[in-house]
């Protein structure tokens, strides 16, 4: 089957010794789940400009195969 390519977060990447990991199609579903992630387990219940740069430099596109 052919690869295909999906977007990535890794929350452990912008520095919480958290592993939670997201799989999106696009990079603004990708989004939507990290902010979700961010204020249902780490109490960020408004996440600043400088987090959602963070998490959108550190969303990332992998190959996966279908």
């Amino acid at each position: 089957m052919p690869d295909v390519e999906y977007m990535l977060f890794c929350c452990r990447d912008i520095e919480h010794q958290c592993g939670f990991r997201v799989q999106a199609k696009t990079k603004e579903e990708a989004m939507e789940h990290a902010r979700a992630h961010m204020a249902n387990e780490h109490g960020m219940k408004e996440i600043s400009r400088e987090t959602e740069r963070e998490i959108e430099k550190n969303i990332k596109p992998v190959k996966v195969e279908e």
